[in-house]
């Protein structure tokens, strides 16, 4: 499917029926805190993205699902993958690798987020999605690195100086 940027693909309460494999373009995933947007995802081409918790258990979706820019999905839905897993022992073998990529990719930014300080987190995202900042707004960045943009803006300065002084 093809999506214009700001399209919303899951909203709060929904109960998620897809997984999307972006192919090209950027997603954010993000809940409400009282009127603030928290994001806590933003994939880009290669990743998967989805309201996990509402789609392998059923419950509504806590989060916002939207594009950032023009984006080419691929997807599958729920009902899909179940009618591929009776299919066949290797699509149940792969669903499996995606739940557990899932939960690796969780538990690795949730370790990043609690240990590690502002700047490494920062330099974190850097080393793992290094285009990023380039196609991101700083204030949703700063969200997901749980940092204030001016704290981003200073980081990003920092690292402009140390590239031309290298």
């Amino acid at each position: 499917m093809t999506c214009s940027p700001k399209q919303v693909l899951t909203k709060v309460g929904d109960m998620e029926q897809h997984v999307y494999f972006i192919q090209k373009g950027l997603v954010r995933k993000f809940f409400y805190r009282d009127q603030e947007e928290v994001t806590v995802q933003i994939s880009m081409e290669g990743d998967l993205v989805s309201s996990s918790v509402s789609f392998l258990s059923g419950v509504p979706s806590e989060f916002v699902i939207e594009t950032l820019e023009p984006c080419t999905l691929a997807f599958f839905t729920k009902s899909s993958l179940e009618t591929m897993y009776d299919f066949s022992a290797n699509f149940e073998k792969m669903g499996r690798l995606i739940s557990l990529e899932w939960m690796l990719y969780k538990e690795r930014w949730d370790i990043i987020r609690m240990v590690r300080s502002p700047k490494e987190r920062f330099i974190q995202l850097l080393a793992e999605k290094p285009g990023l900042l380039h196609r991101v707004p700083q204030k949703y960045i700063a969200s997901m690195l749980n940092i204030k943009p001016e704290t981003l803006s200073r980081y990003k300065k920092l690292m402009a100086e140390a590239s031309e002084n290298t």
